[in-house]
């Protein structure tokens, strides 16, 4: 992500607000040659959004667009406004071991589902992002594990 010149600062305060909430972003091989993509986890719901391409300028400027398709095809349209997609985005780095293992368990994932395609062309990225959003994840501050969609879910329901 340096190819983009973006220089990322540290976090510092991490968002306790579950909308609009923070987005991570990471890179990750697809094992076709020179081909890459950028995955972006949100912090409180743990929606995955895959962006082929290995530049961040290039990535977010398709990036609301994959949001709102994603929260359409899960039947949470009434939710993207409320994930203010069109505002400038602020580029963080972070420490927290909690985000970086999800995103680690998250990239083996996409890695597992790249690599069944027989040529990049054949990756089916909605697909990808649809069986991650119904993935168990663990849940900040309890012993349980939960969905993306559960998630969404609650915050429907608020």
């Amino acid at each position: 992500m340096n190819t983009s010149g973006i220089k990322p600062v540290k976090n510092l305060h991490e968002s306790d607000n579950p909308l609009p909430g923070e987005w991570y972003a990471g890179l990750v091989p697809t094992g076709k040659q020179g081909k890459m993509l950028i995955h972006f986890l949100h912090t409180s719901t743990k929606l995955s959004i895959l962006c082929p391409g290995k530049s961040l300028n290039m990535a977010l400027r398709v990036f609301p667009s994959r949001v709102e398709w994603l929260l359409e095809r899960l039947e949470f349209s009434k939710l993207i406004f409320q994930f203010q997609q069109h505002t400038k985005p602020e580029i963080y780095t972070t420490n927290s071991r909690s985000m970086l293992s999800h995103m680690t368990q998250l990239k083996y994932a996409i890695e597992y589902s790249i690599a069944i395609a027989e040529t990049y062309e054949d990756i089916n990225y909605s697909e990808i992002e649809d069986s991650l959003s119904d993935l168990l994840i663990s849940s900040k501050g309890s012993k349980r594990y939960e969905k993306p969609t559960d998630r969404l879910q609650k915050l429907v329901n608020e």
